[in-house]
């Protein structure tokens, strides 16, 4: 499958895909980008283990990247939110780069935080409280710390963002060997968020009671329009 990705983008391009461990719990105890595997999938632990592909050094949400622009897309993410303005996502997006899933829905669409970021859209985190505090080890060995951030809550109503897209024509579709996939502009998700949002600003919070990013963040957003 890696193979095949970076086939299709050719010499000149790069492939991007996310090796991300998530906030709960922090890695431990610290995390290296060389050595702490991600959590969302084979892909990007491929990609990350190549001799050739770079890891951003990120604690909670890390990409690994490989090809022509892969330093400069993952340069300095601990300088932005993780999924925010100014993140990989951000810099991919604006760099004409497309957003591809494979057997997973919109709720694995990590760019859309991105949109939601644009969008202004109030965070909150999982837990009450201090926002957790990462351990950090760097390249030279030197340990950091680094607060995380409410930016990559629940993304369970993320399929919201579906009919917006289709009835713009902004997906295409094909099969990926065995699984269906969808390939889309990640600046284009990231403006049909911002208009989604700005027409409901609710939208992309779950209803589920027990959620309180969602249900702190939807009554953040009802106080911000009554």
């Amino acid at each position: 499958m890696l193979d095949s990705l970076l086939e299709a983008v050719g010499a000149a391009g790069t492939v991007a895909a996310p090796t991300f461990h998530g906030t709960r719990p922090c890695p431990q105890p610290y995390f290296n980008a060389a050595t702490t595997p991600g959590k969302t999938g084979i892909l990007g632990e491929r990609l990350r283990s190549r001799p050739e592909g770079l890891r951003s050094i990120h604690p909670s949400h890390s990409l690994a990247a490989l090809g022509t622009r892969a330093a400069e897309f993952l340069s300095d993410h601990l300088q932005h939110e993780a999924v925010g303005i100014g993140s990989p996502f951000d810099r991919i997006a604006k760099a004409g780069g497309f957003v591809l899933l494979i057997g997973v829905s919109h709720q694995a669409n990590t760019t859309i935080h991105c949109g939601e970021a644009y969008a202004g859209v109030r965070k909150f985190f999982w837990n009450d409280g201090a926002l957790p505090i990462a351990k950090i080890q760097l390249p030279d060995g030197s340990l950091v710390e680094h607060q995380l951030d409410c930016s990559s809550s629940c993304s369970a109503a993320f399929d919201a963002i579906e009919s917006p897209l289709r009835s713009q024509g902004l997906i295409r579709d094909f099969r990926f060997g065995k699984a269906a996939a969808c390939l889309m502009k990640g600046q284009d998700i990231i403006e049909v968020t911002i208009a989604l949002v700005e027409r409901q600003r609710d939208v992309l919070f779950c209803t589920r009671t027990d959620c309180r990013p969602c249900s702190l963040g939807r009554q953040h957003a009802r106080r911000g329009t009554t």
